[in-house]
Protein backbone atom coordinates (compact mmCIF):
# COMPACT_ATOMS: atom_id res chain seq x y z
CA UNK A 1 0.00 0.00 0.00
CA UNK A 2 3.01 2.12 0.64
CA UNK A 3 4.17 2.17 -2.93
CA UNK A 4 0.60 2.68 -3.72
CA UNK A 5 0.81 5.47 -2.16
CA UNK A 6 3.81 7.11 -3.65
CA UNK A 7 2.55 6.45 -6.89
CA UNK A 8 -0.61 8.60 -6.18
CA UNK A 9 1.37 11.21 -5.07
CA UNK A 10 3.52 11.22 -7.91
CA UNK A 11 0.58 11.25 -10.48
CA UNK A 12 -1.09 14.11 -8.38
CA UNK A 13 2.37 16.12 -9.09
CA UNK A 14 2.68 15.84 -12.24
CA UNK A 15 -1.51 16.70 -12.63
CA UNK A 16 -0.21 19.73 -11.17
CA UNK A 17 2.46 20.78 -12.79
CA UNK A 18 1.33 19.37 -16.39
CA UNK A 19 -2.63 20.30 -16.46
CA UNK A 20 -2.84 23.40 -14.15
CA UNK A 21 -6.35 22.08 -13.11
CA UNK A 22 -7.59 23.76 -9.90
CA UNK A 23 -7.23 21.85 -6.44
CA UNK A 24 -10.25 20.96 -6.17
CA UNK A 25 -10.81 19.70 -10.04
CA UNK A 26 -7.93 17.42 -8.47
CA UNK A 27 -9.18 16.37 -5.42
CA UNK A 28 -12.62 15.28 -7.33
CA UNK A 29 -10.18 12.98 -10.04
CA UNK A 30 -8.28 11.62 -7.03
CA UNK A 31 -11.44 10.89 -5.64
CA UNK A 32 -12.83 9.28 -8.38
CA UNK A 33 -9.55 7.07 -9.35
CA UNK A 34 -9.60 5.77 -5.63
CA UNK A 35 -12.88 4.29 -5.86
CA UNK A 36 -11.74 3.09 -9.53
CA UNK A 37 -9.36 1.54 -7.28
CA UNK A 38 -11.13 0.17 -4.72
CA UNK A 39 -13.99 -1.44 -7.07
CA UNK A 40 -11.19 -3.46 -9.36
CA UNK A 41 -9.47 -4.54 -5.87
CA UNK A 42 -13.30 -5.66 -4.72
CA UNK A 43 -13.30 -7.71 -8.00
CA UNK A 44 -10.32 -9.51 -7.29
CA UNK A 45 -7.25 -7.68 -8.84
CA UNK A 46 -4.44 -7.13 -7.12
CA UNK A 47 -4.24 -3.48 -5.44
CA UNK A 48 -0.95 -2.47 -8.01
CA UNK A 49 -3.25 -4.00 -11.10
CA UNK A 50 -5.98 -2.27 -10.13
CA UNK A 51 -3.97 1.21 -9.99
CA UNK A 52 -2.62 0.11 -13.08
CA UNK A 53 -6.14 -0.28 -14.81
CA UNK A 54 -7.39 2.92 -12.74
CA UNK A 55 -4.43 4.99 -14.23
CA UNK A 56 -5.19 3.74 -17.82
CA UNK A 57 -9.22 4.45 -17.92
CA UNK A 58 -8.44 8.07 -16.57
CA UNK A 59 -5.79 9.01 -18.99
CA UNK A 60 -3.13 11.15 -18.82
CA UNK A 61 -2.85 15.12 -17.61
CA UNK A 62 -2.99 16.33 -20.92
CA UNK A 63 -6.33 14.61 -22.30
CA UNK A 64 -7.86 15.43 -19.11
CA UNK A 65 -7.39 18.86 -19.25
CA UNK A 66 -8.88 18.58 -22.71
CA UNK A 67 -11.80 16.30 -21.89
CA UNK A 68 -12.56 18.82 -18.67
CA UNK A 69 -11.85 21.82 -21.15
CA UNK A 70 -14.45 20.43 -23.57
CA UNK A 71 -17.23 19.58 -20.91
CA UNK A 72 -16.98 23.09 -18.94
CA UNK A 73 -15.93 25.92 -21.17
CA UNK A 74 -15.67 28.53 -18.46
CA UNK A 75 -13.25 26.96 -16.47
CA UNK A 76 -11.43 26.78 -19.51
CA UNK A 77 -11.37 30.20 -20.05
CA UNK A 78 -10.37 30.92 -16.58
CA UNK A 79 -7.49 28.58 -16.52
CA UNK A 80 -6.44 30.95 -19.79
CA UNK A 81 -6.48 34.18 -17.65
CA UNK A 82 -5.41 32.55 -14.38
CA UNK A 83 -2.21 32.00 -14.24
CA UNK A 84 -2.30 30.79 -10.63
CA UNK A 85 -1.93 31.55 -7.22
CA UNK A 86 -0.85 34.73 -6.30
CA UNK A 87 1.27 34.32 -3.55
CA UNK A 88 4.31 32.07 -3.02
CA UNK A 89 7.89 32.62 -3.67
CA UNK A 90 8.69 30.77 -6.47
CA UNK A 91 5.70 32.34 -8.68
CA UNK A 92 6.54 35.56 -7.30
CA UNK A 93 10.47 34.96 -8.13
CA UNK A 94 8.96 34.04 -12.01
CA UNK A 95 6.80 37.24 -12.29
CA UNK A 96 10.10 39.71 -10.85
CA UNK A 97 12.43 37.79 -13.62
CA UNK A 98 9.53 38.32 -16.39
CA UNK A 99 9.58 42.18 -15.41
CA UNK A 100 13.13 42.48 -15.45
CA UNK A 101 13.34 40.34 -18.92
CA UNK A 102 11.36 42.91 -20.35
CA UNK A 103 13.04 45.78 -18.64
CA UNK A 104 16.08 44.52 -20.62
CA UNK A 105 14.22 44.25 -23.84
CA UNK A 106 13.36 47.58 -23.15
CA UNK A 107 16.82 48.78 -22.61
CA UNK A 108 18.10 46.84 -25.29
CA UNK A 109 15.97 48.93 -27.56
CA UNK A 110 17.86 51.79 -26.93
CA UNK A 111 21.55 51.28 -28.20
CA UNK A 112 20.78 52.72 -31.43
CA UNK A 113 20.01 55.85 -29.72
CA UNK A 114 22.58 55.69 -27.50
CA UNK A 115 25.11 55.59 -30.83
CA UNK A 116 23.03 58.88 -32.11
CA UNK A 117 20.72 57.15 -34.49
CA UNK A 118 17.23 58.50 -33.84
CA UNK A 119 13.92 56.40 -34.48
CA UNK A 120 13.09 58.90 -37.35
CA UNK A 121 14.19 58.98 -41.07
CA UNK A 122 16.62 57.03 -42.33
CA UNK A 123 17.27 55.43 -38.54
CA UNK A 124 13.90 53.72 -39.03
CA UNK A 125 15.53 50.82 -40.92
CA UNK A 126 18.60 50.10 -38.33
CA UNK A 127 16.18 50.16 -35.36
CA UNK A 128 14.16 47.26 -38.00
CA UNK A 129 16.85 45.35 -38.62
CA UNK A 130 17.90 44.75 -34.61
CA UNK A 131 14.25 44.60 -33.81
CA UNK A 132 14.35 40.91 -33.02
CA UNK A 133 18.12 40.91 -31.60
CA UNK A 134 16.37 43.33 -28.85
CA UNK A 135 14.17 40.04 -27.94
CA UNK A 136 15.14 36.98 -29.34
CA UNK A 137 18.02 36.64 -27.30
CA UNK A 138 16.52 37.02 -23.75
CA UNK A 139 13.98 34.27 -24.98
CA UNK A 140 16.87 31.69 -26.15
CA UNK A 141 18.30 32.54 -22.75
CA UNK A 142 14.90 32.31 -20.49
CA UNK A 143 15.08 28.87 -22.43
CA UNK A 144 18.19 28.18 -21.57
CA UNK A 145 17.90 28.31 -18.05
CA UNK A 146 15.37 26.09 -17.93
CA UNK A 147 16.20 23.57 -20.23
CA UNK A 148 19.52 23.52 -19.47
CA UNK A 149 20.41 21.92 -22.81
CA UNK A 150 24.19 20.76 -24.06
CA UNK A 151 27.00 23.32 -24.73
CA UNK A 152 26.84 22.74 -28.70
CA UNK A 153 23.21 24.11 -28.37
CA UNK A 154 24.43 26.79 -26.56
CA UNK A 155 27.47 27.68 -28.78
CA UNK A 156 24.90 27.33 -31.85
CA UNK A 157 22.37 29.90 -30.83
CA UNK A 158 25.50 32.48 -29.63
CA UNK A 159 26.71 32.32 -33.13
CA UNK A 160 23.80 32.65 -34.78
CA UNK A 161 22.83 35.66 -32.32
CA UNK A 162 26.47 36.85 -32.84
CA UNK A 163 26.39 36.86 -36.91
CA UNK A 164 23.31 38.17 -37.36
CA UNK A 165 23.80 41.49 -35.03
CA UNK A 166 27.19 41.69 -36.84
CA UNK A 167 25.32 41.49 -40.36
CA UNK A 168 22.37 43.85 -39.12
CA UNK A 169 25.13 46.56 -38.51
CA UNK A 170 28.12 45.95 -40.46
CA UNK A 171 26.60 45.03 -44.40
CA UNK A 172 26.60 48.29 -46.22
CA UNK A 173 23.33 48.81 -46.72
CA UNK A 174 21.80 51.49 -48.81
CA UNK A 175 19.31 53.39 -47.20
CA UNK A 176 15.58 52.62 -48.21
CA UNK A 177 17.23 49.83 -50.05
CA UNK A 178 15.31 46.37 -51.02
CA UNK A 179 17.95 44.21 -49.36
CA UNK A 180 17.49 46.03 -45.70
CA UNK A 181 14.03 45.62 -45.98
CA UNK A 182 14.47 41.54 -46.84
CA UNK A 183 17.23 41.60 -44.46
CA UNK A 184 14.49 42.78 -41.60
CA UNK A 185 11.58 40.65 -42.39
CA UNK A 186 13.53 37.37 -42.60
CA UNK A 187 15.93 37.89 -39.66
CA UNK A 188 12.95 37.57 -36.69
CA UNK A 189 11.87 34.50 -38.54
CA UNK A 190 15.39 32.69 -38.50
CA UNK A 191 15.73 33.52 -34.91
CA UNK A 192 12.43 32.48 -33.89
CA UNK A 193 13.54 28.99 -35.27
CA UNK A 194 16.73 29.41 -32.78
CA UNK A 195 14.29 30.08 -30.22
CA UNK A 196 12.57 26.63 -30.97
CA UNK A 197 15.75 25.65 -30.45
CA UNK A 198 16.09 26.61 -27.05
CA UNK A 199 12.76 25.82 -26.48
CA UNK A 200 13.43 22.18 -27.85
CA UNK A 201 16.51 21.55 -25.88
CA UNK A 202 18.07 18.69 -26.40
CA UNK A 203 14.81 17.12 -27.63
CA UNK A 204 15.22 18.65 -30.88
CA UNK A 205 15.72 15.71 -32.50
CA UNK A 206 12.33 14.38 -31.73
CA UNK A 207 8.97 14.84 -33.67
CA UNK A 208 7.22 16.16 -30.12
CA UNK A 209 9.32 18.60 -29.07
CA UNK A 210 9.08 20.86 -32.64
CA UNK A 211 5.13 20.25 -32.45
CA UNK A 212 5.27 21.52 -29.06
CA UNK A 213 6.69 24.52 -30.40
CA UNK A 214 4.77 24.67 -33.24
CA UNK A 215 1.79 25.05 -30.78
CA UNK A 216 3.89 27.33 -28.97
CA UNK A 217 4.37 29.89 -31.56
CA UNK A 218 0.30 29.58 -32.79
CA UNK A 219 -0.81 30.60 -29.17
CA UNK A 220 2.73 33.46 -28.84
CA UNK A 221 1.16 34.89 -32.05
CA UNK A 222 -2.54 35.32 -30.29
CA UNK A 223 -1.13 36.31 -27.22
CA UNK A 224 1.05 39.36 -28.33
CA UNK A 225 -1.64 40.12 -30.55
CA UNK A 226 -4.10 40.82 -27.16
CA UNK A 227 -1.01 42.39 -25.26
CA UNK A 228 -0.22 44.56 -28.31
CA UNK A 229 -3.69 46.08 -28.50
CA UNK A 230 -3.69 46.98 -24.89
CA UNK A 231 -0.40 48.80 -25.20
CA UNK A 232 -2.20 50.73 -27.86
CA UNK A 233 -5.09 51.33 -25.94
CA UNK A 234 -2.56 52.52 -22.95
CA UNK A 235 -0.02 54.66 -25.50
CA UNK A 236 -3.19 56.44 -26.83
CA UNK A 237 -4.61 57.78 -23.44
CA UNK A 238 -1.01 58.76 -22.41
CA UNK A 239 -1.73 60.60 -25.64
CA UNK A 240 -4.67 62.11 -24.94
CA UNK A 241 -3.20 62.98 -21.88
CA UNK A 242 -0.30 64.59 -22.69
CA UNK A 243 -2.29 66.93 -25.19
CA UNK A 244 -5.04 67.66 -23.05
CA UNK A 245 -2.36 68.99 -20.16
CA UNK A 246 -0.06 70.77 -23.52
CA UNK A 247 2.94 68.28 -22.63
CA UNK A 248 5.04 67.76 -25.47
CA UNK A 249 4.64 64.32 -26.82
CA UNK A 250 7.48 63.58 -29.82
CA UNK A 251 9.50 61.79 -29.53
CA UNK A 252 9.85 60.43 -25.90
CA UNK A 253 6.18 58.88 -26.06
CA UNK A 254 7.07 57.00 -29.62
CA UNK A 255 10.79 55.89 -28.62
CA UNK A 256 10.16 55.27 -25.23
CA UNK A 257 6.58 54.23 -24.17
CA UNK A 258 5.47 52.50 -27.48
CA UNK A 259 9.04 51.03 -28.74
CA UNK A 260 9.36 49.56 -24.99
CA UNK A 261 6.25 48.40 -25.04
CA UNK A 262 6.37 46.56 -28.60
CA UNK A 263 9.64 44.75 -27.23
CA UNK A 264 8.00 43.81 -23.90
CA UNK A 265 5.80 42.31 -25.84
CA UNK A 266 7.00 38.87 -27.05
CA UNK A 267 8.96 38.13 -23.30
CA UNK A 268 5.38 38.53 -21.52
CA UNK A 269 3.56 36.79 -23.92
CA UNK A 270 6.04 33.94 -24.04
CA UNK A 271 6.09 33.25 -20.31
CA UNK A 272 2.38 33.49 -20.12
CA UNK A 273 1.89 30.72 -23.00
CA UNK A 274 4.67 28.45 -21.34
CA UNK A 275 2.56 28.76 -18.02
CA UNK A 276 0.09 27.02 -20.26
CA UNK A 277 1.25 25.33 -21.89
CA UNK A 278 -1.22 22.37 -21.46
CA UNK A 279 -3.87 24.54 -21.94
CA UNK A 280 -2.80 25.54 -25.37
CA UNK A 281 -3.96 22.03 -27.22
CA UNK A 282 -7.61 22.77 -25.32
CA UNK A 283 -7.67 26.31 -27.18
CA UNK A 284 -6.03 25.08 -30.88
CA UNK A 285 -9.09 23.13 -31.92
CA UNK A 286 -11.67 25.70 -31.09
CA UNK A 287 -9.96 28.51 -32.98
CA UNK A 288 -9.81 25.90 -36.03
CA UNK A 289 -13.21 25.20 -35.90
CA UNK A 290 -14.09 28.77 -36.35
CA UNK A 291 -11.58 29.84 -38.63
CA UNK A 292 -10.54 27.14 -40.96
CA UNK A 293 -13.98 26.58 -42.27
CA UNK A 294 -13.78 30.80 -42.44
CA UNK A 295 -10.41 30.28 -44.99
CA UNK A 296 -11.38 27.85 -47.05
CA UNK A 297 -14.62 29.84 -48.23
CA UNK A 298 -12.17 33.10 -48.43
CA UNK A 299 -10.01 31.07 -50.70
CA UNK A 300 -12.78 29.87 -52.44
CA UNK A 301 -14.35 32.86 -53.37
CA UNK A 302 -11.22 34.25 -54.14
CA UNK A 303 -10.46 31.47 -56.74
CA UNK A 304 -13.62 31.98 -58.30
CA UNK A 305 -13.09 35.71 -58.20
CA UNK A 306 -10.19 36.02 -60.18
CA UNK A 307 -11.67 33.10 -62.73
CA UNK A 308 -14.93 35.20 -63.66
CA UNK A 309 -13.01 38.50 -63.44
CA UNK A 310 -10.29 37.33 -65.45
CA UNK A 311 -7.78 39.35 -62.63
CA UNK A 312 -4.50 40.00 -64.23
CA UNK A 313 -2.35 39.42 -61.03
CA UNK A 314 0.95 39.91 -63.42
CA UNK A 315 0.39 43.35 -63.16
CA UNK A 316 -0.73 43.70 -59.62
CA UNK A 317 1.69 43.67 -57.19
CA UNK A 318 -0.32 44.08 -54.52
CA UNK A 319 -2.36 41.31 -55.25
CA UNK A 320 1.02 38.99 -54.92
CA UNK A 321 1.57 40.45 -51.83
CA UNK A 322 -1.76 39.30 -50.44
CA UNK A 323 -1.68 36.21 -51.45
CA UNK A 324 2.10 35.23 -50.07
CA UNK A 325 0.03 36.38 -46.65
CA UNK A 326 -2.76 34.62 -47.30
CA UNK A 327 -0.95 31.41 -47.89
CA UNK A 328 1.30 31.69 -45.28
CA UNK A 329 -1.61 32.17 -42.35
CA UNK A 330 -3.32 29.05 -44.41
CA UNK A 331 -0.16 27.24 -43.18
CA UNK A 332 0.29 28.62 -40.04
CA UNK A 333 -3.32 28.10 -38.90
CA UNK A 334 -3.49 23.62 -40.19
CA UNK A 335 -0.08 23.81 -38.63
CA UNK A 336 -1.66 25.08 -35.27
CA UNK A 337 -4.69 22.31 -35.31
CA UNK A 338 -2.92 19.81 -36.35
CA UNK A 339 -0.20 20.03 -33.39
CA UNK A 340 -2.59 20.13 -31.00
CA UNK A 341 -3.94 16.26 -32.48
CA UNK A 342 -3.85 13.07 -31.32
CA UNK A 343 -1.54 11.07 -33.64
CA UNK A 344 -4.01 8.14 -32.69
CA UNK A 345 -7.20 10.04 -33.72
CA UNK A 346 -9.26 8.79 -37.05
CA UNK A 347 -9.66 10.96 -40.26
CA UNK A 348 -13.04 12.91 -39.56
CA UNK A 349 -14.88 15.82 -40.85
CA UNK A 350 -12.47 18.42 -39.52
CA UNK A 351 -9.55 16.93 -41.67
CA UNK A 352 -11.64 16.58 -44.57
CA UNK A 353 -11.79 20.39 -44.02
CA UNK A 354 -7.81 20.54 -43.57
CA UNK A 355 -7.70 18.82 -46.48
CA UNK A 356 -9.54 20.96 -48.57
CA UNK A 357 -8.05 24.05 -47.39
CA UNK A 358 -4.82 22.52 -48.48
CA UNK A 359 -5.77 22.04 -51.94
CA UNK A 360 -7.54 25.44 -52.43
CA UNK A 361 -4.31 27.16 -51.10
CA UNK A 362 -2.09 25.13 -53.59
CA UNK A 363 -3.83 26.41 -56.58
CA UNK A 364 -3.90 29.73 -55.05
CA UNK A 365 -0.35 29.53 -55.02
CA UNK A 366 0.55 27.89 -58.63
CA UNK A 367 -1.24 31.43 -59.87
CA UNK A 368 1.01 33.22 -57.60
CA UNK A 369 4.22 31.61 -58.93
CA UNK A 370 2.91 31.72 -62.27
CA UNK A 371 2.62 35.50 -61.84
CA UNK A 372 5.85 35.81 -60.20
CA UNK A 373 7.56 33.66 -63.25
CA UNK A 374 5.81 36.17 -65.66
CA UNK A 375 7.15 39.27 -63.63
CA UNK A 376 10.50 38.33 -63.61
CA UNK A 377 10.62 37.32 -67.39
CA UNK A 378 9.30 40.44 -68.09
CA UNK A 379 10.86 42.70 -66.07
CA UNK A 380 13.95 40.74 -64.74
CA UNK A 381 15.51 39.63 -61.15
CA UNK A 382 15.19 42.50 -58.09
CA UNK A 383 15.60 40.83 -54.33
CA UNK A 384 12.12 41.61 -53.93
CA UNK A 385 10.64 39.08 -56.43
CA UNK A 386 13.60 36.68 -55.91
CA UNK A 387 12.38 36.74 -52.58
CA UNK A 388 8.55 36.04 -54.00
CA UNK A 389 9.66 33.23 -55.59
CA UNK A 390 11.81 31.76 -53.25
CA UNK A 391 9.25 32.16 -50.80
CA UNK A 392 5.96 30.82 -52.61
CA UNK A 393 8.09 27.74 -54.24
CA UNK A 394 8.76 27.23 -50.35
CA UNK A 395 5.10 27.58 -49.51
CA UNK A 396 4.04 25.36 -52.23
CA UNK A 397 6.78 22.72 -51.16
CA UNK A 398 4.88 22.63 -47.58
CA UNK A 399 1.40 22.47 -48.89
CA UNK A 400 2.40 19.68 -51.39
CA UNK A 401 3.78 17.73 -49.04
CA UNK A 402 0.89 18.14 -46.41
CA UNK A 403 -1.42 17.55 -48.76
CA UNK A 404 -0.02 14.30 -49.67
CA UNK A 405 0.46 13.07 -45.89
CA UNK A 406 -3.03 13.71 -45.41
CA UNK A 407 -4.09 12.04 -48.41
CA UNK A 408 -2.29 8.89 -47.11
CA UNK A 409 -3.70 9.48 -43.49
CA UNK A 410 -7.44 9.37 -45.33
CA UNK A 411 -6.97 6.43 -47.66
CA UNK A 412 -6.10 4.73 -44.20
CA UNK A 413 -2.02 4.47 -45.37
CA UNK A 414 -0.81 6.36 -42.23
CA UNK A 415 -1.81 8.73 -39.37
CA UNK A 416 -1.36 12.03 -38.01
CA UNK A 417 2.54 11.45 -36.76
CA UNK A 418 3.04 10.82 -40.62
CA UNK A 419 2.23 14.08 -40.87
CA UNK A 420 3.98 15.45 -37.83
CA UNK A 421 7.11 13.98 -38.50
CA UNK A 422 6.85 15.63 -42.74
CA UNK A 423 6.26 18.88 -41.06
CA UNK A 424 9.43 19.06 -38.80
CA UNK A 425 11.28 17.69 -40.98
CA UNK A 426 10.44 20.68 -43.37
CA UNK A 427 11.65 23.17 -40.64
CA UNK A 428 14.88 22.61 -41.73
CA UNK A 429 13.74 23.69 -45.67
CA UNK A 430 12.77 26.72 -43.59
CA UNK A 431 15.77 27.49 -41.87
CA UNK A 432 18.17 27.12 -44.84
CA UNK A 433 15.80 29.36 -46.79
CA UNK A 434 15.94 31.94 -43.83
CA UNK A 435 19.79 31.67 -43.37
CA UNK A 436 20.34 32.50 -47.24
CA UNK A 437 17.89 35.30 -46.90
CA UNK A 438 19.13 36.88 -43.83
CA UNK A 439 23.12 36.22 -45.04
CA UNK A 440 23.26 35.97 -49.07
CA UNK A 441 20.87 38.20 -50.16
CA UNK A 442 22.01 41.46 -49.43
CA UNK A 443 25.79 40.53 -51.22
CA UNK A 444 24.02 38.77 -53.45
CA UNK A 445 22.25 41.94 -54.87
CA UNK A 446 25.28 44.46 -54.05
CA UNK A 447 23.45 45.85 -50.75
CA UNK A 448 20.89 47.49 -53.10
Amino acid sequence: MTDIETEMASWRKALQETAHLPEETIQELEDHLRDEIEALTKAGLRPDEALLIGFRRLGNAGELARSLAEVDADRLWKHLFDTGPSHGPVRTREVLWVIAAALLAALLGKIPLAFGVPMQGAGLAVYARNLSLFVAPILMAGFAVKQRFGEGIRATLFGLTLAAALAANLYPFEPYGDTSFLFALHLPLLLWLGVGLAYCGDDWRTVRAPVDFIRFTGEFVLDSVLILCGVVVFVGLIAVTCEALRIPQDPWIQEYVAFSGLLATPVVASYLVDRKRSLIENLAPVLAKIFIPLFLVMITGFIVAMAVQRTNIVEDREMLIVIDVLLLLVVGMILYDLSARSEAEPFSFSHGMNLALIAAAIVVDVVALYGILTRLSDYGFTPNRTAALGENVLLLGNLIGLGTAYVRFALGRGNLSLLWRWQVGYLWVYAAWFLFAVFGFPPLFGFQ
